[in-house]
């Protein structure tokens, strides 16, 4: 790009005298002497800027540092209290004998604290402070904790997490702090503590592992007291040092934040997200000055011989600069013209989306609607039929119609038609057929134990249809009594959906009914419903077993979740 040329004069420029004057070279005096006093201005006004901005720019480091020191150790506390939220779970229910005497559950505790390489152990109290479970060992060894704070403070408030002073356990012999929570009976009532035990030795680590500038002291102090949980360096691990005067007041005066400095120290502190603890940042003002005296000792003796150069140089530097407003000017109109050119692009995809999502709700809405009507047909050709067979089959097709369709309802009411919510699903399903089944009779009662669980769309059809395949056969040949009402009472049908830890999705139906023969084999039986279950189970890639109780018959599908396109 050519730059713009200066202006031309419309006058000719004078003649230059033959002969110098000695009013030039006063004037020559004159401006080296004010380049000279100018250098000096601007080389004081250099240095005390530099200065500043060398300890701004360790307060900004301080700050950066305390932001992932914060982050670091919310993630920690988070998981360590997920560990107490699961021991806490896990003991739920229990008497305290069966946790104390309970080895498996010892190795389940055992087995997720060793993936949570900052926890010592996990540690389960009883209301009177006796120690009933520990990590540590099993059986667990004697220890009291009725007299420590974290106890004392769960016996009288509401549950929520706590975060011990730094103490010296008692059965491990260890500087450690706590994390705890309280552990409540069904009436609310103390029930006892679940808590786990935090190694300062791996905070230290990872904050001598960081390599921050300036040699600084990292700490975690905890806000009740502002006593210190973590120091490194630090001399005595048993005892830290206590922080000094300005820092306390720094936390005390900004609780959620901030930096301090005075003559000889930069401190930067900040609170933990959802957690009563501070981390902090400390050095001392002199490396960082020594730093800087380091860095602008080399441009100490080319000031003088710049005095000139700087000269010629800020002429053209205002030149350039000119220059470049010019070119950024430009550039910014094209910016603009850009920018307002993609806003009406990503205005047309919004409105193309939107479009796309109205189309698929009413698409799913007349599907919705046709599979209705044709469900509604199927009934009514089934009540106008005179033989009972075909009655039956007719009312079966009408349901499992009416079951893809209930899919299509769903489809048209949530927003991510990728997944559908199938435990509303499959609880809409059952209750649908439990008032189908009472209008014909019998005492019917279907027992519902389902979870949250989203399935893909392409999956929900086959499962659903399973389902109702499943359910139905329950009712019809489960209890061959069912036109009694009070012969053998409710005639109860459980229905159970749960997501276990591997991801896959597991579905059963079961009844108290007469069984089935023991001749039975459900892949080779010609009824249409176990011809479609088996159908549906392998197109879905699930394995389907029957378990004979006593009494009844539990089916029992196991279904891995498929990716959706």
């Amino acid at each position: 790009m050519d730059l713009p040329q200066p202006p031309v004069s419309a006058h000719p420029p004078e003649a230059a005298p033959s002969f110098r004057t000695p009013r030039l070279e006063a004037a020559i005096g004159w401006l080296a002497a004010c380049g000279l006093v100018f250098l000096a201005s601007v080389a004081v006004m250099v240095g005390v800027q530099s200065r500043e901005r060398a300890l701004a720019n360790a307060q900004d480091r301080a700050q950066a540092a305390v932001r992932v020191l914060a982050e670091h150790a919310a993630r920690l506390f988070d998981a360590a209290d997920l560990l107490v939220e699961y021991a806490a779970q896990e003991t739920a229910g229990r008497g305290w004998d069966e946790i104390a005497g309970s080895h498996a559950l010892w190795e389940r505790l055992n087995s997720q604290r060793t993936r949570l390489p900052f926890l010592d152990a996990v540690w389960l109290n009883d209301p009177s402070g006796q120690l009933r479970l520990t990590t540590v060992a099993f059986p667990s060894p004697v220890s009291d904790a009725s007299d420590r704070e974290m106890f004392l403070f769960h016996k009288d408030n509401p549950d929520r997490p706590y975060i011990s002073e730094r103490i010296v356990g008692r059965v491990t012999n260890k500087a450690s702090f706590l994390l705890s929570r309280r552990l409540s009976a069904p009436d609310g009532s103390f029930r006892g503590m679940a808590s786990v035990t935090v190694d300062p030795a791996y905070l230290s680590g990872f904050y001598k592992d960081l390599e921050l500038s300036y040699e600084p002291v990292t700490l975690m102090i905890r806000i009740q007291d502002l006593g210190v949980l973590v120091r490194e360096p630090e001399a005595n691990p048993l005892a830290p040092a206590p922080l000094p005067e300005a820092a306390r007041r720094a936390l005390l005066a900004r609780p959620g934040g901030g930096i301090m400095q005075d003559d000889s120290m930069i401190f930067a502190h900040r609170r933990v997200e959802n957690w009563p603890v501070y981390v902090a940042v400390q050095h001392d003002v002199a490396p960082v000055l020594d730093a800087w005296r380091r860095s602008i000792a080399p441009y100490a003796g080319l000031t003088a011989a710049a005095a000139l150069a700087l000269l010629a140089l800020s002429a053209f530097g205002f030149q350039q600069a000119k220059a470049a407003r010019r070119v950024q000017s430009r550039l910014e109109s094209r910016v603009r013209e850009r920018t307002a050119s993609l806003e009406l692009a990503l205005g047309e995809r919004d409105a193309a989306l939107a479009e796309k999502d109205l189309l698929m709700r009413e698409v799913n809405h007349r599907i919705k609607n046709s599979l209705q009507v044709v469900s509604g047909l199927l009934t009514l050709q089934g009540q106008s039929a005179a033989d009972p067979r075909l009655r039956a089959h007719l009312d079966e097709a009408g349901r499992r119609v009416q079951a893809i369709s209930d899919i299509h309802r769903l489809l048209y009411r949530i927003d991510d038609v990728r997944f559908i919510p199938f435990h509303d699903y499959l609880t809409a399903l059952c209750r649908d057929l439990e008032r189908s089944a009472q209008s014909d009779g019998g005492g019917w009662r279907l027992e519902l134990a389902v979870e949250a669980v989203d399935v893909p769309t392409d999956q929900a059809v086959p499962l659903g249809l399973i389902a109702n395949e499943l359910v139905m056969n329950a009712i019809k040949h489960a209890y061959p009594d069912r036109g009694s009402v009070g012969g053998s009472g409710p005639h109860a049908i459980a229905v159970g959906l749960a997501r276990d830890a591997s991801g896959e999705i597991r579905l059963t139906v079961s009844d108290r009914g007469v069984g089935l023969p023991s001749e039975f084999d459900w892949r080779r039986s010609r009824s249409l419903g176990m011809r479609l279950i088996h159908a549906l189970s392998t197109q879905l890639g699930a394995t389907l077993a029957i378990e004979p109780g006593e009494p009844g018959t539990r089916f029992a599908l196991r279904m891995p979740l498929a990716r959706p396109a």
